[in-house]
């Protein structure tokens, strides 16, 4: 096993460690750091999506699709239904630009990458969150720039057509270098080298994350109010959309039960989908749009990290409690 190999699984035998060090670390990184990475971020989205796509077996994804409505629907809820909502709430209550577009652009975003090992940490449904994320990923170049028209089209003026190509190229590079990667290596290998795929994912995760975090300590320091605001409206997002698409998936789950329309229907799979809801990969849209507009969503994309990494620690409690009364 040669040297990089070795420093790769220690980084990925550490990884959440790591992880969790790199959001105040990184904050407090000159914003000259995250000007000198934006321009590449589009590479390291292609990087984290390409490591989570390498370990992905086609085969299991065809064997879990059980139901060939359910996928549909989900997808339509989430892609579709989801950002138009919030859209709508965003203009009920005037929320700034900068705000009002890195909500849509959250709500518009495929589910996170690592959603499946989260359900699975979670004792949820894995293989609906990992089919979720695998086709909400491959759907985004087609979904994502028409909501974004008739959404934002008034306060992000944007070429429709180049965005879908960007989102195409990025989803599909990382599909096609995952796809590559796996012919080499080999199923077996790639099982074998868990531990350093961890770790190149782990220091790509710290390159997005001081990409979106660095020069966020000098807003905190300039207008902390603002900050304190826009952080409780990214946990507020991403809870919120969780805490909301359990109580209704839980309601119309008894509802179908009582009519024996949904037996099939297990908690586990409604709370999956709930948490995905929440769980989006903003950084994906994000990295395609113009940078003048990246940058000013940059620091809510920065706070909106800090749900997605208590979300292990909050969720095991609340959907330990909602899978306990079930």
């Amino acid at each position: 096993m040669g040297a990089l190999s070795i420093l790769f699984a220690c980084i990925g035998n550490r990884a959440s460690i790591l992880l969790a060090l790199s959001l105040p670390l990184c904050a407090y990184l000159p914003s000259a750091v995250s000007n000198v990475l934006l321009p590449y971020m589009t590479f390291i989205i292609i990087g984290l999506i390409s490591i989570a796509m390498i370990r992905v077996d086609l085969g299991r994804v065809v064997r879990h699709l059980k139901s060939p409505v359910l996928l549909p629907i989900t997808l339509a809820i989430l892609m579709l239904v989801f950002p138009l909502s919030v859209h709508w709430i965003a203009r009920y209550f005037s929320l700034a630009a900068p705000i009002h577009i890195a909500l849509v652009l959250m709500a518009c975003a495929p589910p996170l990458g690592s959603a499946p090992n989260l359900a699975y940490l979670l004792k949820l449904d894995g293989e609906l969150a990992f089919n979720i994320t695998l086709a909400g990923t491959a759907i985004i170049p087609l979904t994502a720039p028409w909501i974004i028209s008739i959404t934002l089209g008034d306060q992000m003026p944007f070429d429709q057509w180049a965005l879908f190509q960007k989102l195409l190229m990025t989803v599909g590079s990382s599909f096609l270098i995952a796809m590559i990667v796996r012919k080499i290596l080999g199923r077996e290998r790639i099982k074998r080298s868990g531990a350093q795929l961890d770790g190149i994912s782990t220091v790509i995760m710290v390159l997005f994350v001081a990409t979106a975090m660095a020069g966020v300590s000098e807003i905190i320091e300039n207008d902390p109010v603002y900050m304190v605001m826009l952080l409780s409206i990214a946990v507020a997002s991403n809870f919120g959309a969780q805490l909301f698409f359990s109580i209704i998936g839980l309601i119309v789950r008894r509802i179908g039960r009582l009519f024996k329309s949904v037996e099939g229907m297990k908690a586990e799979s409604v709370l999956s989908f709930a948490m995905v809801a929440g769980n989006r990969n903003l950084g994906l849209v994000a990295a395609v749009i113009p940078v003048a507009f990246l940058q000013e969503i940059l620091p809510f994309l920065a706070l909106y990290q800090v749900p997605i990494y208590l979300t292990p620690l909050v969720g095991g409690l609340f959907y330990g409690y909602l899978l306990n009364r079930k």
